[in-house]
């Protein structure tokens, strides 16, 4: 049998074919890697919302039943004791904050549970556990305090009233519970993780004139003190979490390095309602620390942030 070799034209037709599903298979598989890595992404976002929106429920309902008494102590930023709670490392950046209110704690095993807790949230900053889960996680505790009077309050150990009853002025928060307050974070069994993904945590006063601050009273009225936050509308939080994934290939320092990278909130013009989520959001999208450059791009990219405004119930004088 004679076989006839291909003109030309054939060969011209088959490389066309040829060409042409080549061309597909690429754009098919660049509609695959732009599906995966949206899929991808969008995952991170869902696990980081529902973290969130867990965390945020909870604050809510511990800042809605928040004790706010001039005779009760509040410890927090531009409070005598809590100062202004700026800097740059993990230690300093971060915010602390913590309250007497009226939710359900842990309470201790003997004594009589009262309807107060001692409420604080911070983010763990301890260099001695640089290397642990904990470190560069928000931490909340809910000390369930005991009825004013209950024998078991005064427990001998030092301080004597750890388990309560809640303390009434001249007595502070710091001076009772020291370990709540600390910058480095040294805690207790009582302090759980409340955000495993939230490593950057700070807030402000919204006052009843519609302004932001960083003191918990209106200076503009004459006031100095906290008393029983009668200038405060409501606080305003916002916090920054890397999900999982993202946080796989970086250490617990470059969190926190990136976490350096967020400013704190301060006064001034235009500085209103959102103002630091777009600072923090522009620092995340072009980092200009060589650092914060140099890790890998996915990673960053899974830094999400959030602002909410939580309303305190009115005051009690």
């Amino acid at each position: 049998m004679i076989q006839r070799r291909p003109d030309a034209h054939t060969l011209i037709e088959l490389l066309v074919a040829v060409a042409i599903l080549t061309v597909v298979i690429l754009l098919v598989s660049r509609l695959i890697d732009g599906a995966s890595t949206l899929t991808n992404l969008a995952t991170k976002h869902i696990e980081s919302d529902g973290q969130v929106r867990q965390l945020f429920d909870r604050m809510m309902i511990d800042f809605a039943q928040m004790v706010k008494r001039s005779d009760v102590d509040f410890y927090g930023k531009g409070t005598a004791a809590g100062g202004s709670m700026t800097g740059s490392t993990l230690s300093t950046i971060n915010d602390r904050i913590a309250f007497f209110t009226m939710v359900p704690g842990d309470y201790p095993s003997t004594g009589s549970p009262s309807p107060f807790s001692l409420v604080s949230y911070k983010v763990n900053s301890s260099t001695a556990a640089a290397s642990a889960a904990i470190y560069t996680r928000l931490q909340r505790m809910a000390r369930g305090l005991l009825m004013n009077g209950d024998s078991s309050a005064n427990n001998g150990s030092s301080p004597s009233v750890t388990d309560g009853p809640i303390v009434f002025a001249p007595i502070t928060i710091p001076s009772v519970w020291s370990t709540t307050v600390t910058s480095n974070a040294t805690t207790d069994s009582k302090h759980e993780i409340a955000g495993p993904e939230v490593f950057r945590f700070e807030y402000c006063y919204l006052l009843t004139s519609g302004a932001l601050s960083v003191v918990p009273w209106d200076p503009s009225i004459g006031h100095s003190d906290v008393s029983g936050m009668r200038d405060i509308v409501a606080i305003v939080v916002d916090i920054a979490t890397i999900d999982s994934k993202s946080h796989v290939p970086l250490t617990n320092s470059d969190v926190a390095t990136i976490a350096g990278t967020l400013v704190d909130y301060s006064s001034g013009t235009g500085h209103g309602p959102g103002w630091l989520a777009s600072q923090w959001q522009s620092a995340i999208d072009a980092p200009t620390n060589p650092t914060v450059m140099a890790m890998p791009k996915a990673a960053r990219s899974g830094v999400r942030v959030y602002e909410r405004y939580f309303y305190l119930a009115p005051t009690l004088q």
